[in-house]
């Protein structure tokens, strides 16, 4: 009931805003999709990267994980009909005179075919939104067959041991049709994920990247950063973590899963996000050097209008308090990440400062005006996501076996030796 009262909201926000002022509420709905959809996928590449180096401390995760990448569905869609709907309009560059278009930009928006010369606009920019839409679509696609893979030997067997299956759309994701037995199929299931894990790697760096120039940086169509796409497709990963840590501790006892979720799974979660967040400051340290010592026109304006002018400034120290200053002091401490109450907080003020660094990065290349863009609208369209996001993960959780029982690697390693040094008594010679 929750998640639908905050889909009405996120929905009502959505409609008074596109009514009132579509720009802005065109860049809130981007500054969204890049937050959600780079938890979404984010949170999915652990499952991935756990499935190519065979670990085993992050288990429990992996179909939260994959709940997550399920919600790549509903943002492929909501993505499709702001592009197609009229949502284009918030790129300064759908409204150049033809004549301003240089040859790359013909290129990179229209596949060289235009605009026409004389023309009073330009055309439909239809390889834009195909690229992003059969990029995305692919990798949408390949985390299927990965969540398929991974559901069908679990509840397969969860039918064979118990009589228990999913039904409806949980069925259908599941496709348990001409079951062969649980070890044949957990041998069948491990074989694709760890074929299919590569592939989604490197597709989801790319489709990214792509995305990344797409839909954010070409809001600001003269301004290029190398570093950029890299810099937003690691961070949704590090996103994604934040997250699998606020849902799994927000509803493992819901669940009832809460054994499988013990502090030391937090604590490595914890190191792994602390890691990240180092790493998120050094890649922006690593664009905001060369930049700031190159002095080109084209990359400092982006820099200039974040880092000098209000009300960016002052949101530019926010952001890197709350997404690197304050987490970075909380997480060194072991104690903490295994204590829920205080890792959930820590979580908490990065998930506020992930999306404030979003904002950051899109809202300035749309809005011209000196006030903050950050009022009812924005609130309540991030609060319409979370519902809709909190929605599909407890219904998938809820609808298929919420744990990988029939992953071998489930298990303790069989061959890990644990080596405790005796206490040794002193000889006298």
């Amino acid at each position: 009931m929750v998640s639908f009262a905050l889909m009405a909201i996120g929905i009502a926000a959505a409609a008074y805003g596109f009514i009132n002022d579509p720009t802005r509420t065109g860049g809130a709905f981007i500054v969204n999709f890049m937050y959600w959809a780079g938890i979404a996928q984010g949170g999915m590449m652990l499952a991935v990267a756990l499935v190519i180096v065979k670990g085993r401390w992050g288990r429990p995760l992996k179909r939260v994980c994959e709940a997550f990448g399920l919600m790549m569905i509903p943002m492929y869609v909501l993505l499709m009909a702001f592009l197609l709907g009229g949502g284009l309009g918030i790129y300064e560059w759908t409204h150049w005179h033809p004549e301003e278009f240089g040859r790359l930009h013909k290129w990179v928006y229209f596949f060289g075919s235009g605009p026409v010369e004389g023309a009073d606009h330009a055309p439909f920019p239809v390889f834009f939104v195909a690229r992003v839409g059969i990029l995305l679509a692919v990798l949408i696609v390949l985390d299927l067959l990965f969540i398929r893979a991974s559901v069908r030997s679990d509840a397969g067997a969860a039918k064979e041991r118990y009589g228990w299956e999913p039904t409806g759309l949980a069925a259908i994701i599941a496709n348990t049709g001409g079951w062969k037995g649980e070890e044949v199929e957990a041998e069948a299931s491990q074989r694709t994920q760890a074929r299919l894990a590569p592939l989604l790697g490197i597709t989801y760096a790319c489709v990214y990247t792509v995305m990344a120039v797409d839909l954010s940086m070409s809001l600001m169509p003269h301004w290029f950063a190398n570093m950029f796409p890299a810099w937003y497709f690691m961070s949704c990963i590090w996103s994604g973590f934040v997250y699998l840590a606020i849902y799994t501790m927000l509803f493992r006892k819901t669940l009832k899963v809460e054994g499988a979720f013990p502090p030391k799974l937090y604590h490595d979660l914890g190191k792994l996000t602390l890691g990240f967040t180092m790493f998120w400051m050094y890649t922006l340290f690593a664009q905001y050097l060369p930049i700031w010592y190159g002095n080109m026109t084209e990359e400092t304006v982006a820099i200039l209008i974040r880092t000098e002018l209000e009300p960016w400034a002052t949101l530019t120290r926010v952001v890197i308090m709350l997404c690197f200053v304050a987490p970075f002091a909380m997480l060194t401490s072991r104690g903490l990440k295994k204590v829920p109450a205080a890792y959930l907080m820590v979580t908490g003020v990065l998930a506020v400062g992930i999306w404030l660094e979003r904002f950051l990065v899109n809202m300035p290349s749309i809005w011209k005006e000196e006030t903050l863009p950050l009022g009812a609208v924005e609130v309540g369209m991030t609060l319409g996501f979370l519902g809709m996001f909190t929605y599909v993960v407890i219904w998938f959780l809820t609808s298929v076996p919420p744990l990988t029982f029939t992953d071998p690697f489930m298990q303790a390693d069989p061959d890990h030796v644990h080596v405790v040094p005796s206490r040794l008594q002193g000889h006298h010679h």
